[in-house]
């Protein structure tokens, strides 16, 4: 609940964030070397929708990062947009009820805001805060431009269908993924790494562990401080909250 209210629920459902942060990890495992990438990536993506049951999520992600790959073997300039198509309709093919899943239209919605409206955001914010101008702070005021952008073009289109599906919309959102994205990274490589060293020390992993899980507590003690604050999520039941939703 804390998740949910606190909006950052993307979180803890297996999404395309977990896979972008797997992907990360291959290619930095792999030096970078395009056919490393490739021999390595595409079947460890294969394998960690299996293991997820291939959610739509999750297999739209992993279908437009094997696409990503294959346009980087081919010296092809990587087009989000047509990726995406490409991945709704081979989808679709397979089974033209997926139209119907909620996962499928909020990550497909997620994706189609991010391309409309990331750039200009963050285009905005970097305009209004002077991330062009050479300064100490630059690299934090384009972080914070960055994630902000990214959040509120993310939730531009599934804000709607989570007012309806749901049936509440987190107004402390943004704050929520400023606070606690970088750790959900740095949480998720630390838990591979428990599992690798856990495999030849238990006494090694279980001490790594107490590390690692820090981190999730931050994750959790910053969902629930979030989601305690008063209007931190407005609920569909009020006609009143429904016109506002639709006015902003």
């Amino acid at each position: 609940t804390a998740f949910k209210v606190s909006g950052i629920m993307h979180i803890i459902a297996v999404s395309g964030l977990h896979v972008t942060i797997l992907f990360t990890l291959i290619n930095l495992l792999c030096l970078k070397r395009r056919w490393l990438v490739a021999l390595l990536g595409v079947p460890t993506l294969f394998l960690f929708a299996a293991v997820a049951g291939f959610t739509p999520s999750i297999t739209r992600a992993c279908i437009m990062q094997c696409l990503m790959i294959v346009a980087m073997l081919l010296n092809r300039e990587y087009d989000g947009p047509t990726e995406l198509a490409f991945a709704s309709l081979a989808m679709l093919v397979v089974n033209p009820l997926v139209i119907t899943s909620v996962s499928f239209q909020l990550s497909v919605g997620c994706m189609i805001g991010i391309f409309l409206f990331q750039k200009r955001i963050y285009d905005w914010l970097c305009g209004k805060l002077g991330c062009e101008k050479h300064h100490r702070m630059v690299k934090l005021k384009r972080w914070f431009s960055g994630s902000v952008s990214v959040t509120l073009s993310a939730i531009s289109l599934t804000t709607p269908l989570s007012a309806y599906y749901f049936g509440a919309v987190s107004l402390v959102g943004v704050f929520t993924n400023l606070l606690t994205l970088w750790a959900v990274s740095f949480a998720f490589y630390g838990i591979i790494t428990v599992c690798v060293v856990g495999t030849f020390s238990v006494s090694a992993g279980l001490l790594l562990g107490q590390i690692v899980s820090l981190l999730i507590r931050y994750i959790l003690l910053a969902a629930k401080t979030l989601a305690a604050v008063p209007l931190a999520a407005v609920y569909t039941r009020s006609v009143y909250i429904v016109a506002w939703l639709v006015f902003v």
